[in-house]
């Protein structure tokens, strides 16, 4: 089955068949055989892949761990992806809102309303977990509004800026 996989503003396109207890992965064409050693039907699990250990948790949203470190992620069916692209609606979007993915302070706002911003250029840095976690611009676009000030408390999943 094929995947497409968007961290950080990377797309990747994962193939995975199942063996028995082994994965054979074909990651953008090159192959890492893989084995699941936990959790296999679950949202945490292990896996090693040539050799090394990978410790994976799906949080909320599209929030995944990786070894503890914390990465936003978008995996589409290949099929369903190229639909997506191919509608009408991807080329025309108006407005995407940015929320923030877990609860925590405001650190700073790199931004100002009416800004010009190109593709993952920052946009907010926030603080969860002892962590600066900066938020990044999906695409290009202007800043319409910021709803968020500098030292504020964000829940998870709040509205941080909306911009077009």
């Amino acid at each position: 089955m094929a995947y497409i996989v968007k961290i950080d503003n990377k797309e990747f396109r994962i193939d995975i068949a199942r063996e028995g207890d082994r994965f054979n992965i074909l990651l953008n064409n090159q192959e890492l055989p893989a084995e699941v050693i936990a959790g296999y039907h679950s949202a945490r699990f292990t896996l090693i892949v040539n050799k090394k250990l990978y410790n994976i948790v799906f949080n909320t949203d599209n929030q995944i761990s990786v070894n503890e470190e914390e990465y936003t992620a978008e995996i589409y069916d290949e099929q369903i992806h190229k639909l997506i692209k191919a509608s009408p609606e991807a080329n025309h979007k108006k407005e995407i809102v940015i929320t923030v993915p877990m609860p925590g302070l405001v650190i700073d706002i790199e931004v100002k309303e009416n800004d010009k911003i190109i593709s993952g250029q920052g946009l907010i840095i926030v603080e969860a977990m002892k962590m600066q976690n900066e938020i990044k611009a999906p695409r290009d676009g202007v800043i319409k509004k910021i709803l968020v000030k500098k030292g504020q408390t964000v829940n998870s999943r709040e509205t941080l800026l909306v911009m077009e």
